[in-house]
């Protein structure tokens, strides 16, 4: 099977994820199927993204440390997916597991990392 060019997947990326003007949320689930209601989506910002790297498999990765809104209710967050809105919107990845779940309650927020999340046409 073929694969695309760095070039392409460089362009790819950078459409889908841009670098200025995004509207990128990152939404979270507890079962990784469906979205939970007790965590809002977090915004990744308009310059959360940076360029797509010349590797293959090209690779995106968000460029700021994000923190979640306050969680609203008690669940174990098991799975984030990225949306093109902070509410409706398209599903933009596959439910990705975290690398931990995270048990929150009423109060709990979420952080992220500069680079934690990255995306690949992989």
């Amino acid at each position: 099977m073929a694969g695309l060019t760095r070039a392409r997947q460089q362009a790819i990326l950078n459409t889908e994820f841009p670098t200025t003007s995004g509207t990128d949320h990152i939404a979270y689930s507890t079962d990784g199927l469906s979205e939970t209601t007790i965590l809002t989506r977090t915004a990744i910002g308009a310059t959360g993204w940076a360029s797509a790297t010349s590797a293959d498999p090209s690779i995106k990765t968000t460029v700021n440390a994000l923190t979640s809104a306050a969680a609203t209710g008690s669940g174990t967050i098991t799975h984030f997916a990225i949306f093109s809105a902070s509410t409706a919107g398209t599903q933009k990845t596959d439910w990705q597991a975290l690398t931990a779940s995270r048990a929150i309650v009423a109060g709990d927020t979420i952080a992220w990392n500069a680079g934690a999340i990255t995306i690949s046409l992989d």
